[in-house]
């Protein structure tokens, strides 16, 4: 429990910072983002970072901030660092200074990449004046001054953040908590629970990791989805059925809730995919089971240059997965990519089967190909340069000399992990104290979801997971 007596304390809050190129939050852009995570009264976790608004920055803002368009363009863009944003703000209470400003324009960042972002808001400049009425001022410099708050350097995100932080534990020292209570109830309003749900339902969810399911009065699924926090993830659905028209149309139907537990979120994340697949949830967009795949393949003529084909296909064979050049869901999205390709690379669209000709392609007579259909490009200039253009795109190598076992850090004494081999589940391992290991395994196929899921939890949140080289022997398989 927390050490502060108000019930806003008992809740993960992240409180949040941003600075803009100065423009509305339409057309503007996010230039720098601190989010602090606070749970317990205790700091959890962070994000501090410059953004590059892809633009050049106006003289006042670099005159207010210190931050210079050169400084910008050497950092990250807002969809790379989107989704380790969107965990730590999941589940959590937005707090920021003028909340409405700070949301706006991560709203409209996170819809740019067709991302939801919904959370509940508290604006501590409202709380300053609930509990504050006779002063005439709230701005973020008047309460660093009047509470005597430090910090290192004004208008940049991490430090404004962090003055938020320093001015919600001043208020519970210094006032009762339940004023507290009562001004932030004016600002956070529980979502209202469907009126099919049992509020016991709803009151029983686990604040756990895991995967929920919506379903009807029939029993048949509407959504499925996971988090970190599975009732403040749910709370969250009826929170914003009234402003989509999808969590409407979801909150009018819904009359159950099942939930599967999970040690983290990587596993979260792969029943989630799994589940998707398997019970086709009206509402879910993403993740559904596609009944065909286009693949750009390679194959070498005779002259020694890579073409690309298209071929459709069902599945993936395992085997045979890091020789796929790209993956797509039609072949309208292939051909479009292997247009793009070919401009950004300067491909010939002959070898890329863009263009069927007996001779030179046409981008050749216009001097825009280099002549690799005609050998005049060597094929290893002509064939590196394509790896170099699939290289972001195609299907990795896997990491490891065999079959691991991987499983997530979690204080639980009870042992899950995920056997997996060439980026595919081979079975789930679970072990209770003083009990020999129980393996419940699945026959072994290559699914693109589960490979995104697998590939980014390697590449940037390895320190999450425990994982060791493991043979079906060693499993008594």
């Amino acid at each position: 429990m927390s050490e502060f007596g108000a019930k806003i304390f008992g809740a993960p809050l992240v409180f949040v910072d941003i600075e803009t190129n100065g423009l509305n939050h339409v057309r503007g852009r996010v230039i720098e983002v601190a989010a602090i995570r606070v749970e317990n009264g205790k700091i959890v976790g962070s994000v501090n970072t410059l953004l590059d608004p892809e633009t050049e920055l106006p003289y006042y803002i670099t005159s207010l901030t210190g931050i210079t368009t050169d400084q910008v363009r050497k950092a990250p863009t807002f969809d790379q660092v989107a989704d380790e944003l969107k965990e730590l703000l999941d589940g959590a209470v937005f707090v920021a200074h003028n909340v409405r400003f700070d949301y706006s324009f991560l709203k409209q960042e996170f819809g740019r990449l067709g991302m939801d972002f919904l959370p509940k808001q508290l604006c501590t400049v409202r709380l300053s004046r609930a509990l504050y009425p006779h002063e005439r001022s709230h701005k973020l410099e008047s309460l660093i001054q009047r509470h005597g708050f430090t910090f290192a350097q004004r208008h940049r995100a991490y430090d404004d953040a962090a003055v938020l932080w320093q001015f919600l534990q001043y208020i519970a020292k210094h006032f009762p908590p339940e004023q507290i209570d009562a001004a932030v109830a004016k600002q956070l309003k529980q979502p209202a629970i469907p009126k099919q749900l049992q509020p016991e339902l709803v009151r029983d969810l686990p604040n756990t990791p895991g995967v929920y399911i919506f379903e009807d009065s029939e029993g048949r699924p509407l959504y499925v989805g996971k988090s970190i926090n599975i009732k403040q993830r749910v709370l969250s659905h009826f929170g914003r059925d009234h402003a989509e028209v999808k969590e409407f149309k979801i909150s009018q139907n819904i009359s159950h809730i099942t939930t599967h537990q999970t040690p983290g979120e990587l596993s979260a994340l792969l029943l989630e995919s799994r589940l998707v697949k398997e019970l086709q949830p009206l509402y879910n967009r993403q993740l559904r089971r596609t009944s065909k795949l286009i693949l750009a393949e390679q194959q070498l003529d005779k002259e020694g240059y890579l073409q690309v084909q298209l071929t459709e296909t069902a599945a993936i064979e395992p085997e045979s997965a890091t020789q796929v050049l790209a993956v797509y869901p039609r072949r309208s999205k292939a051909k479009q990519n292997l247009l793009e390709l070919q401009k950004t690379y300067d491909l010939c669209p002959k070898l890329l089967g863009l263009e069927k000709a007996s001779g030179s392609c046409f981008l050749y007579q216009l001097k825009k190909c280099r002549g690799a259909c005609i050998g005049q490009e060597s094929a290893p200039s002509y064939n590196r340069r394509l790896h170099e253009a699939f290289d972001h795109q195609r299907i990795q190598a896997w990491p490891y000399s065999g079959a691991v076992l991987v499983e997530e850090k979690t204080p639980d004494t009870t042992s899950r992990g995920i056997v997996i081999d060439q980026w595919c589940v081979i079975g789930e391992l679970t072990q209770e104290p003083y009990c020999e290991p129980l393996l419940t395994s699945q026959d072994k196929s290559f699914d693109l979801d589960t490979y995104k899921i697998l590939q980014s939890f390697l590449a940037n949140k390895l320190n999450t997971l425990r994982i060791q080289a493991v043979s079906l022997e060693q499993l008594g398989v």
